[in-house]
């Protein structure tokens, strides 16, 4: 049986609703925050080997899968608070983090806002942009996906069938399709007020109080790898990491590239 399915079922309840969270391994802890729209399934090709270095604590953040929508938009400020809940709930006083995208952002945060609460930081396909350029990227990448307007009292993205996702993307797995597309089809509206507060986030006024030792892992072929140098300068004690052949999402395409560097660098 993979080690995956050996850890135990935890629930942290909230203000506004109960955060699911998966605790797996033995050593170190560690945090691991998964972007939007996805879960923390989202890790399962690399939470064998990481928890075999590091106790895991993979929640489904506030809002997918098997952790409930909150009844109010939320700010990065407000996920950011519901990490450290988790944390306090854990009895975590300090942890390594690893987060991707929206994941990385909450990182960030809490390495800025709370660096006594974070030992080590990698973040992987950080967007890393200021107040001026999300707005544009909001507008002109995030805006025109969202072309179900009748759904919801907010525009969200349309339903897919498995035929159409996978001509477009062959390497498309079906249990992760199957997986994702149950996330969407319960939190479309979420995933969209989720995108629009992490655009109107100025992650660059973030970053440059950032200290903590940081991995910015990029796949060579993300598009968002533009903003790592950027990133590097902002940030004191910062490394880049780049993995190469991955369009992005590095721990879902190279898995064993991505273990490799993360315990490297959480281990120093």
């Amino acid at each position: 049986m993979p080690q995956t399915f050996l850890g135990t079922d935890h629930y942290v309840y909230r203000k506004g609703g109960k955060l699911y969270v998966r605790k797996v391994g033995s050593g170190d802890p560690l945090v691991l925050l998964h972007i939007v729209g996805m879960s923390g399934w989202s890790w399962r090709k690399v939470i064998d080997d990481l928890s075999r270095e590091f106790t895991c604590y993979i929640p489904d953040l506030p809002g997918f899968d098997n952790s409930d929508i909150p009844a109010k938009q939320y700010s990065m400020e407000d996920y950011m608070d519901a990490v450290l809940d988790v944390m306090d709930a854990a009895g975590l006083k300090q942890t390594h983090l690893v987060g991707a995208r929206t994941g990385a952002i909450i990182g960030l945060m809490l390495g800025a806002y709370y660096p006594e609460r974070v030992d080590r930081l990698v973040l992987n396909g950080l967007p890393y942009w200021d107040k001026a350029h999300g707005e544009i990227i909001w507008e002109k990448f995030f805006l025109p996906q969202f072309t179900d307007v009748v759904s919801y009292h907010v525009p969200v993205n349309p339903m897919t069938t498995w035929e159409d996702d996978k001509a477009k993307n062959p390497q498309l797995e079906r249990e992760a399709w199957e997986v994702f597309h149950k996330i969407y089809e319960r939190s479309r509206p979420w995933i969209t007020l989720s995108e629009r507060a992490h655009t109107s986030t100025d992650i660059q006024a973030i970053g440059r109080k950032v200290k903590n030792p940081t991995l910015l892992l990029y796949g060579e072929n993300d598009v968002l790898i533009r903003g790592s140098q950027k990133a590097y300068d902002d940030m004191t004690g910062s490394v880049i990491g780049i993995i190469e052949g991955s369009d992005g999402l590095t721990f879902e395409d190279k898995p064993k590239e991505f273990v490799s560097k993360v315990v490297d660098f959480l281990r120093g």
